[in-house]
């Protein structure tokens, strides 16, 4: 299913199709040209565009030497796609450049109102062909001199650019889904291993997010049998985006969790429920690094601070004997992959 195109977007289209329609009205006749087309994968291919703008301009393929060569360059950034469009003549002379940034969510998108760009700028350098050739020719000697005409301003210094962004459109929220693999050491009684689910939605400069996670370490020997440790919790984060590109993204980061340590003993009943609340505050830095369109590896190393300290003993012939003093402080690693949308 196609989605919907922004108000921006839309007012693009129009403003280029009038512009094409006023420019094409009683043209010359048309001058050959070539399309230099790169782009990032998903976008419109090379043959795509040239057949687009060609319907545009309402024009057969020409096997006539090229005229007029337009260079045309799209690069994405995170919910937008700019093109960048030059045009220049066969003898390399330089005749204008459009910058346009189309607000899509897929580059697929930006066909239409990319070719209607690349016709209107081969309409705008064909009109001004004419006007050149004539100044050139030398007036007829009893001709009296022309009368001042007003010369339309360069290309570039008539750059159309899209309608304002309406506020709050400039960038779209984007959220992500990872799953992760989680290592650490503190909370049990060795190295813990488990696995976490997490969400983030990325505004402009924050990022907020929920994760919960499970962990799990080997038993721990007891008198008469043996204790499994286990490591339930959940919790929201904040991050603030300090460095973005398009392969990597850094995001400073706190945590507010809530979490559950349970003890089940092998060998022996326990007299007592061992599970225990913990609440926690963290921090870390959250990396992202792209791997697809829609795909990017997640790694989060944290450190915790537990707001309380437990300790789990067993009596033995009236003797307390310790399995296990959660540390005051843990670190943990987390690495997965995550989807976005």
């Amino acid at each position: 299913m196609r989605a919907s195109r922004t108000p921006t977007t839309r007012g693009t289209l129009a403003f280029l199709a009038a512009s094409l329609v006023i420019l094409q009205a009683g043209r010359a006749e048309a001058a050959p040209y070539e399309l230099e087309w790169s782009a990032p994968e998903g976008c419109p291919t090379r043959e795509r565009m040239m057949e687009a703008s060609r319907r545009a301009l309402g024009e057969p393929m020409s096997s006539g030497a090229a005229e007029l060569v337009v260079h045309g360059e799209v690069t994405s950034d995170e919910g937008s796609f700019l093109v960048v469009l030059r045009v220049r003549d066969a003898a390399g002379a330089d005749l204008g450049e459009r910058r346009v940034r189309f607000y899509e969510s897929r580059c697929s998108e930006i066909e239409e109102p990319a070719a209607l760009l690349v016709a209107m700028m081969i309409a705008v350098a064909r009109s001004r062909e004419p006007a050149r050739e004539t100044a050139a020719e030398p007036a007829p000697p009893p001709a009296p001199p022309p009368a001042p005409s007003v010369v339309a301003p360069p290309l570039r210094d008539r750059t159309v650019s899209p309608s304002p962004v309406p506020e709050g459109h400039k960038e779209p929220l984007a959220m992500a889904v990872s799953g992760s693999g989680v290592a650490s050491l503190g909370f049990l009684p060795n190295v813990g291993l488990g696995v976490a689910l997490r969400w983030t939605a990325s505004f402009p400069m924050l990022v907020l997010g929920a994760e919960g996670s499970f962990e799990t370490s080997w038993a721990t020997s007891a008198p008469g049998g043996d204790v499994t440790f286990r490591y339930f919790d959940a919790g929201a984060l904040v991050g603030l985006r300090v460095l973005r590109s398009r392969a990597f993204e850094l995001i400073p980061l706190v945590e507010a969790r809530l979490g559950a340590l349970a003890g089940s003993t092998s060998g022996f009943r326990a007299s007592y429920d061992t599970t225990r609340l913990v609440g926690i505050v963290a921090a870390g830095a959250l990396v992202k690094i792209r791997l697809g369109s829609r795909t990017h590896l997640e790694i989060l190393p944290d450190v915790r601070l537990p707001l309380a300290h437990d300790v789990f003993d067993v009596r033995q012939d009236g003797q307390l004997i310790r399995l296990h003093e959660t540390a005051s402080v843990e670190a943990r690693l987390s690495i997965g992959v995550g989807w976005s949308f």
